[in-house]
């Protein structure tokens, strides 16, 4: 049979194929109690001797061409969207009135084309839903590219949350690569969500090293959820490399979230890199939403440096939107050096922003470099709502002033950006060394 075939954007047709294969699950015929039992009726047979049927089930046959050619006249649309969901939809009913004719349909169209992939998530899930060893065998056959070796995902989500020990046998029929990892992702989740120590154990005797990792980190995750202070041991234990980052960076989300205070103490014991830092900013950030001094306590213990200060920024972000006087009494007290100057810098342009003129009062209660430091970024957090008010501050400074030339520059950069005329007629009017110094190069 001749398929006539319009190319369609893939994000559109997936897209669009997606709201068709919802509104196709929804239908009943394929969620009864009988289909249910005949699932359940599949025994722990070795995965050789299971024998898996691509051949169509006994059914009346129903006349096709007016659905064939409601297909192929769907697909001569112009919309893509339209194009895609009218396909989807005649597809859809048609496989609830004749299963086979519709299957017979989509195993001839052409298969380099989102069309077709459409079709296959629409044939294969909704027989999934009554015969799932023969959607299985059938996806073997009919998803060859990486977006069609996704049907694996939902084939086994369903079959696994319908009969584990089914799935189990299945799961040995599914080819390596992109198909097996998305069925082992899927049985791994849906049986975690059920029974999470025996998916577990299960997934720590598989025997390929790939197969094992890929169950374990997808066990792990759902596990995170729960017990997510178990879950950060077990992860470290079982896997490295990026499966551990992952399962990591999702305990360590979740413990955050639950118990702060807890995460804070453990989040020391993580292994020095990426994860860590994110970590220790999360828990930094929910501990500072609670309550900054607690926050500024905890941070204590991190060992001077980058990270020190990256985690008093965050507490500084939260504690400013709040209450930013405290938050300036905070910096104006910290020991002259560095470590003020990057506060008072990161401090004062969200101030600045703000409300420049209790800004500024704050800067003068600062002394030597993190007065300088909080001026020049005060014009600029003050220069993004409103550059000529900025810039002209600034160049009313004294000229011996050391924040003086920088917070030109950093306001007047703003002001270009919003209207360069009068930003260039501005600065044409202070002096040479001014115009040299803030002038873009």
């Amino acid at each position: 049979m001749k398929i006539d075939r319009w190319k369609i954007p893939a994000a559109a047709v997936l897209l669009a194929g997606l709201a068709a294969a919802i509104w196709f699950v929804s239908h009943t015929i394929f969620s009864g109690e009988q289909d249910r039992a005949r699932a359940r009726t599949l025994t722990l047979e070795r995965p050789a001797d299971l024998a898996i049927s691509t051949g169509p089930s006994p059914r009346a046959s129903v006349p096709r061409i007016d659905s064939s050619q409601a297909l192929n006249d769907a697909l001569r649309g112009s919309d893509p969207r339209k194009r895609s969901m009218e396909f989807g939809k005649v597809l859809a009913e048609w496989f609830e009135r004749n299963p086979e004719d519709a299957l017979t349909y989509v195993r001839n169209m052409p298969r380099d084309g989102a069309e077709y992939t459409e079709a296959l998530f629409i044939v294969l899930s909704g027989l999934g839903k009554k015969d799932p060893a023969r959607a299985v065998g059938l996806a073997r056959e009919m998803a060859t590219t990486r977006e069609q070796q996704a049907i694996y995902s939902g084939l086994f989500d369903h079959i696994v949350r319908s009969d584990i020990r089914a799935a189990l046998r299945l799961i040995e029929l599914v080819p390596e690569g992109e198909s097996r990892n998305n069925a082992l992702r899927a049985l791994a989740v849906g049986w975690a969500d059920q029974d999470v120590l025996a998916a577990l154990d299960w997934a720590k005797g598989l025997n390929d090293p790939a197969d094992r990792v890929t169950a374990v980190e997808a066990t792990l995750i759902i596990r995170a959820k729960r017990d997510p202070q178990r879950t950060v041991d077990l992860a470290q234990q079982l896997l490295a490399g990026d499966a551990l980052d992952r399962t990591l960076t999702e305990a360590m989300k979740n413990l955050v979230e639950q118990d702060p205070g807890a995460a804070g103490e453990m989040v020391m014991g993580l292994p020095d890199g990426a994860v860590k830092t994110r970590a220790i900013l999360e828990v930094v950030r929910a501990l500072a939403a609670e309550q900054p001094a607690t926050a500024l306590a905890w941070i204590k213990s991190l060992p001077p440096g980058q990270l020190h200060q990256l985690a008093l920024n965050n507490v500084l972000d939260f504690w400013s939107a709040n209450d930013p006087q405290s938050a300036g009494e905070y910096v104006a007290k910290m020991p002259e050096g560095p470590d003020q100057d990057v506060a008072a810098t990161h401090l004062a342009k969200s101030f600045g922003a703000a409300d420049p003129s209790k800004a500024l009062r704050w800067a003068e209660s600062l002394q030597g470099s993190a007065r300088t430091a909080a001026l020049v970024s005060i014009a600029s957090g003050w220069a993004q709502k409103d550059p000529s008010a900025a810039t002209r501050w600034a160049a009313a400074l004294p000229i011996d002033n050391p924040a003086r030339a920088d917070a030109i520059k950093d306001a007047v950069s703003y002001w270009f950006l919003q209207d360069y005329e009068a930003a260039s007629d501005f600065l044409n009017n202070l002096a040479q060394q001014d115009q040299s110094n803030a002038r873009p190069r």
